[in-house]
């Protein structure tokens, strides 16, 4: 889908979306049912649903550990994100103004829509509105239960809408917030972003330990890569085809990938350029079997001296061990570089077509031991949607740790200024004390938007 069809779509179901919400508010539909408009949103205020955050609450010894060990978490995280968002604005500069404008992302990565974000494709919609629901009620959740485990008074609860849930919401007092000890009221700023990363690294146990270690790879080779108009291109297989036979060698029967890849080899070794020989490749679950195919010089697209001659079907590469899902199966394995993989999944599958938890990629995997039970549809979409609540637990962690005023990480950050500036001057007014955290507040605010939106400003500017 090109950004144009993709936006006309979006502005059209926002079009239909306005009519709606105005025909109904000018009907009374909407007040009758307590909900009020809130800009172009939604919004449904209940008191349902606080006996039951008063009730998970009651802990209250275990809930303000949590909620400290939420303000040391949010703090570290916080100098780690804006040290890479730094180090990022730091390399951008570094590059050329023709590097700015062909390396760096658009402004359609910074929208937050599928369908209009490369990275968050409309056929991942259904699990993408599950993460975000998901996302934002343990986020806003835990803010309610921080706030009545501190004897703190919740006025309301509710969610947001804009076509479909974007955002949920517990209502403090606000007065009471600001006569609260800072500690008390960090807890309940830093508990949010805390909590989306524990449900990211559950979603991940279960992802990996769980799910992943059920699937082995399967049968023949899965293509990766392949040449452009080449003989494979041609005779139409595709970037997840899975190659299990080539000239009478059944590739099936050989139980790891380099095995079957050493066949692959060996028989391409023995032909020749103009040679015809047969492949049989499964797409989408439908066999072909025994196509013929007509080499062409590996020099060609290969310009090593010992390819002259030789001949070459035109697919590039294969999934190997470094692109299969043995990647994802122990992300603690090399914490860094495998969280890194699991992170930069749907980046690969915009950038690379190669998505190793989608279709034609799963069609390549059995699925063994305690959970073959399972059939194949229902377990990848269990996978799928740990996957992206999972991510958008992260994303929204991250974000909402930064120390920019809304977020979390801002009115955090507002309160360390606060308790700093208290110690230093302790007779200086409320008033006075108010306009430093303001102050300082705006340009921190200020100086991180920059840097974040940095990629934009100087791809096109």
């Amino acid at each position: 889908m090109t950004i144009i069809n993709g936006l006309l779509i979006f502005f059209t179901i926002i079009f239909l979306y306005f009519l709606l919400v105005y025909i109904l508010h000018k009907k009374g539909i909407l007040k009758k049912y307590n909900i009020s408009l809130y800009g172009p949103a939604l919004l449904l205020r209940t008191t349902k649903g606080i006996g039951f955050l008063k009730k998970i609450s009651s802990k209250k010894r275990f809930w303000k550990a949590y909620g400290s060990s939420g303000i040391v978490f949010c703090f570290i995280c916080m100098i780690i994100f804006v040290f890479f968002f730094f180090w990022q604005f730091s390399f951008i500069i570094g590059l050329s103004p023709e590097e700015r404008a062909t390396l760096l992302p658009g402004a359609e990565f910074y929208v937050i829509l599928p369908g209009i974000n490369p990275i968050l494709p409309i056929e991942y919609l259904f699990y993408i509105v599950i993460a975000l629901i998901v996302a934002i009620i343990v986020h806003e959740f835990s803010h309610g239960i921080l706030t009545l485990a501190g004897d703190l008074k919740v006025k309301s609860m509710g969610i947001l809408y804009l076509i479909f849930p974007i955002g949920a919401f517990v209502e403090p007092d606000e007065e009471q917030m600001k006569k609260t000890k800072i500690t008390k009221r960090m807890r309940v700023y830093a508990v949010g972003p805390l909590s989306n990363f524990v449900v990211f690294f559950i979603c991940l146990i279960l992802f990996s330990f769980i799910f992943i270690s059920a699937v082995q790879p399967g049968n023949g080779l899965t293509v990766y890569e392949l040449f452009e108009d080449s003989p494979a291109d041609e005779i139409g297989i595709e970037k997840g085809a899975i190659i299990t036979e080539i000239n009478g060698t059944d590739l099936t029967k050989f139980n790891n990938l380099d095995d079957r890849f050493e066949q692959y080899k060996t028989v391409l070794n023995d032909t020749k350029a103009n040679d015809t020989i047969t492949i049989s490749y499964i797409y989408d679950h439908i066999a072909h079997d025994n196509v013929e195919i007509r080499l062409v010089d590996k020099f060609s697209y290969i310009e090593i001296n010992s390819s002259k001659g030789k001949g070459h079907t035109g697919i590039y590469t294969f999934v190997d061990e470094e692109r299969n899902l043995d990647r994802l199966r122990n992300p603690f394995g090399d914490p860094l570089l495998r969280i890194l993989n699991f992170i930069s999944i749907p980046i690969l599958g915009y950038f690379q077509g190669y998505n190793p938890i989608a279709s034609p990629f799963t069609d390549s995997y059995t699925i063994v031991g305690p959970l073959g039970f399972i059939t194949p549809d229902v377990f990848w979409i269990i996978v799928n949607a740990l996957y992206w609540i999972a991510w958008l637990n992260l994303m929204i962690g991250i974000f909402n740790i930064l120390p920019m005023v809304p977020l979390d990480g801002g009115f955090l950050f507002n309160d360390l200024i606060r308790l700093i500036v208290k110690r230093i001057k302790k007779s200086i007014s409320d008033e006075n004390l108010d306009k430093i955290v303001r102050k300082v507040s705006l340009v921190i605010s200020l100086v991180i938007l920059f840097v974040i939106l940095s990629p934009i400003l100087l791809k096109y500017f």
